[in-house]
């Protein structure tokens, strides 16, 4: 056997020292393989980096900037820079912000500085992207502005267009006071495609005009130099149906069987043009006038003015024919006083003797004249109604009312006074017990 020892590589591992050595060599090795050491320099490029704009003085604001977020590139240990982010950063206009005086578009310079607890990095000097920016400053202001329409559409024939109704009144606009102070007038343009033959509802974009009536350019509403309460309205398009309608006089105190129709009287104008909404709401075939009073008309009071009664929804198209004139015609009148002995009372009080003390009654008839030819005083019949006189007693003076007979269509009572026309006197007496039993016998 030889005397020398064999050498064992794998022996050596057993070796505490050796191992403890050899440890610290592969760390060594490690560290200096590895690229993010603490003492190298590295180089970052943080993006979208919101861009602050800081209160300014003079009651001035900045209402605009063509930039919002900028760049900027650092330096500095790789495991710093591995954790900062844009909101570490903080970037805003230089000094010459402060410095704007009034109103003005002015292009100012970026700065950057460090705007955390995180500051073990450098900023690199001129490396903001973009370097400046261009705002615009200026004072604010509030307002609100009268809402107008414009009607871009077409109305079909045989209707009409009866207005706009928008559901705001006014506009309220805030901003800068320079653009504000240009706006004039807002107008909701109402546009619809086709012809409109019926009310609609749509929804209106809102415009803004100048005092030379040229529209606000839209860019400032897109920086948001100003500001609008509403863009847009809900407009009502009331669009109403044509009408030709005739006009109906409204005659009182004539007989059930007077004509109006039968050629008595004229109405000028005969027709009248109205306009009433596109549905089933409302059913309207003519117009009527106020009250016109026969018992006025005689051969020399045979003109009249009369008003028309507009229903509630319709439009008159002519505003200013608010009446008609209507004429009797006075050529065929002719006037005849008759005494009328046939006089009785209707609607007794109960209880109570009633006594017609009145045994005839001065008449005057106001008709055509060859109806009032032939009319008699036996025709005629003086009614005095007493259902309002249920407390009276003693003799007291009604208003008889004439009737004639029916076929006397084109005849009428006629009286010049308001009060009293036909005067009669009834005597109102309590009724005794036998009188009363006897009356209900008979009855």
């Amino acid at each position: 056997m030889n005397g020398k020892s064999k050498f064992s590589f794998s022996k050596i591992f057993y070796n505490d020292k050796f191992v403890m050595l050899f440890s610290v060599i592969v760390a060594f090795c490690i560290w200096v393989a590895l690229p993010g050491n603490s003492e190298e320099t590295v180089y970052s490029y943080i993006k979208d980096i919101p861009i602050s704009i800081p209160d300014i003085g003079n009651d001035l604001k900045v209402f605009y900037t063509d930039k919002d977020t900028a760049s900027v590139r650092v330096s500095g240990n790789s495991l710093i820079l591995r954790n900062l982010t844009k909101d570490d950063i903080e970037i805003t206009p230089d000094d010459s912000l402060n410095e704007i005086q009034s109103a003005d578009e002015k292009t100012v310079k970026l700065v950057a500085k460090k705007g955390s607890i995180i500051n073990d990095y450098s900023i690199i000097s001129g490396s903001i992207d973009p370097e400046e920016i261009t705002v615009f400053v200026d004072r604010e202001e509030e307002t609100d502005i009268p809402l107008t329409y414009k009607l871009n559409a077409s109305i079909a024939d045989n209707y009409h267009n009866d207005g706009v109704t928008l559901s705001k009144k006014t506009v309220h606009l805030k901003g800068a006071q320079s653009v504000i102070q240009k706006i004039t007038s807002a107008v909701a343009v109402c546009g619809y495609d086709g012809e409109l033959d019926k009310t609609v509802n749509i929804e209106a974009p809102i415009k803004f005009y100048d005092d030379q009536n040229k529209e606000i350019d839209n860019i400032y509403f897109e920086r948001k130099y100003i500001e609008a309460d509403a863009t847009t309205v809900n407009a009502k398009i009331t669009v109403l149906k044509l009408k030709e309608l005739s006009i109906v006089p409204n005659i009182i105190n004539a007989p059930n069987s007077f004509d109006a129709d039968s050629g008595i009287l004229q109405i000028e104008p005969s027709t009248v043009q109205i306009a009433v909404p596109n549905d089933e709401t409302t059913e309207i075939d003519s117009v009527t006038t106020k009250e016109i009073d026969l018992s006025k008309v005689s051969p020399t009071n045979s003109e009249f003015e009369a008003e028309l009664v507009i229903p509630s929804g319709v439009r008159l198209m002519d505003e200013a024919a608010t009446s008609v004139k209507v004429t009797f015609n006075a050529d065929d009148l002719e006037s005849k006083i008759f005494t009328v002995n046939n006089i009785y009372a209707v609607n007794k009080p109960a209880g109570k003797k009633t006594t017609v003390t009145t045994k005839s009654i001065s008449v005057t008839i106001v008709g055509e004249k060859e109806q009032l030819s032939q009319l008699k005083a036996t025709d005629m019949t003086a009614i005095v109604d007493m259902s309002s006189s249920a407390s009276l007693s003693g003799s007291i003076t009604l208003n008889a009312q004439i009737k004639l007979n029916e076929k006397y269509d084109s005849c009428w009572p006629y009286w010049n006074v308001s009060e009293n026309p036909y005067p009669v006197i009834v005597n109102v007496t309590e009724q005794e017990t036998s009188e009363a039993s006897a009356e209900e016998t008979s009855e």
